[in-house]
């Protein structure tokens, strides 16, 4: 699955709530709400991590001289919820990760944008970056890899690559941490890292991702992720070209945890569908995949996965007693901004609970992101084909069976 785009976007770092937490704290004033007092605060918060100079944003939004002049588009996006991206419906969750605005963050943006975008008294709110201590997020990792130079031409189509990773371990090793860092944020548009299969080149198993805003990953404490000895990983990039050619040096870096220090094995589990095929012009064509657990397991995360044609998807559990309990529902699929859905609180299941994934695919001309509504679809690697998964990071709950070994990678059918 190399076309794969798992745009996790992270809420505020610490540092950066810690300085706008005055200004949240005070209130918005939704009469007459201004930059200074309760825009800049939102904007801060929620969009300038990618809207800054060198990252993803088509426009800076730290100051009011920035943001004034796009104010009726950003009030737009967020009536629209489609800024900051967050796609899973209303009622879901909670989701630590979470990052919709609110009825009065979204109110207070478009009153300001109806109201002539007024700056408001007295001196701007400064948006500073996040600082970290060091290289690296979490110490110094137990394994670097540097990708070689990639480079990115000025003009054309998106450009997908997959770089085979030997890593020569010659023992099982446990990954409590992930950080990826970007050689260009302004040509990579996202970077997944797979657990490749044994003696294949083929994804297995989701080991870590980078897109803008996404924060270097540590595991929940106890888990971890497994990859067996011998065992290689991929490198998955995207690169999106922005009008000026650019060389991208990317670089990964794992921290390993001792195996007694881990408790249960933080599984990827595919539950996938690769026998649709989706007629030529067909608006609304339904399919749904299966997995039936056969321990009790402890759910933390979901995330949908389709391409281009990609409409909507639903996550349900039916409980062994036939009780069903829906679990995640995204109406709007957006192929540009997949998500991570983190669960706040992580969910038990018990063995012999189906979970049904059910996915919904436009390949009509109505579709502005078809790549050819002519064609009949099926299966396959390239974003012009299609996929139906819904992957879910579980572990086991019973902690005699939690280190065993997991399926990973594809499942149900």
């Amino acid at each position: 699955m190399n076309r794969a785009s798992r745009l996790i976007r992270s809420a505020t770092a610490a540092a950066t709530a810690l300085l706008l937490a005055p200004a949240l704290a005070a209130g918005l004033n939704l009469d007459q709400p201004t930059f200074v007092d309760d825009v800049a605060p939102i904007l801060h918060a929620n969009c300038a991590s990618c809207h800054q100079p060198d990252e993803i944003g088509p426009m800076s939004l730290r100051t009011y001289r920035e943001a004034r002049p796009w104010a009726r588009s950003i009030a737009r996006a967020v009536e629209n919820r489609d800024m900051p991206p967050w796609d899973a419906d209303p009622g879901y969750g909670p989701f630590k990760n979470d990052i919709s605005l609110s009825d009065d963050e979204i109110a207070a943006i478009t009153r300001w944008a109806a109201n002539g975008a007024p700056r408001g008294e007295g001196d701007e709110p400064v948006y500073r970056k996040p600082e970290k201590e060091g290289e690296w997020t979490f110490g110094e990792p137990d394994w670097v890899f540097e990708f070689d130079p990639h480079e990115v031409a000025a003009e054309g189509p998106d450009q997908f690559l997959d770089v085979p990773i030997v890593t020569g371990f010659e023992e099982d090793r446990w990954i409590r941490a992930v950080e990826v860092q970007a050689g260009d944020r302004t040509v990579l548009h996202h970077f997944i890292l797979w657990r490749a299969s044994e003696n294949s080149p083929v994804q297995e198993g989701w080991v870590g991702a980078w897109a803008t805003g996404f924060a270097p990953q540590h595991f929940p404490p106890g888990t971890g992720r497994l990859l067996p000895k011998g065992r290689n990983l991929i490198g998955d990039f995207h690169y999106h070209p922005n009008g000026t050619a650019a060389t991208d040096r990317t670089r990964v870096a794992l921290w390993f945890a001792e195996p007694e220090e881990v408790e249960r094995e933080l599984v990827n589990l595919w539950i996938v569908n690769n026998t649709f095929h989706i007629p030529a012009g067909e608006a609304d064509y339904r399919a749904q995949a299966t997995h039936v657990f056969d321990q009790d397991v402890v759910i933390r995360s979901f995330t949908p996965h389709m391409h281009y044609r990609g409409k909507s998807m639903k996550y349900t559990a039916f409980l062994p007693n036939g009780e069903p309990r829906e679990l995640l529902s995204v109406s709007r699929y957006d192929f540009n901004w997949q998500m991570a859905y983190d669960l706040a609180e992580p969910m038990r299941l018990p063995a012999g609970t189906r979970i049904e994934v059910s996915a919904s695919f436009d390949n009509s001309p109505d579709n502005p992101h078809n790549p050819d509504p002519t064609v009949d679809v099926t299966w396959g690697a390239d974003s012009t084909d299609e996929m139906l998964i819904g992957f879910i990071d579980y572990v086991a709950a019973d902690s005699a069976a939690a280190k065993a070994a997991t399926p990973a990678g594809p499942a149900g059918q």
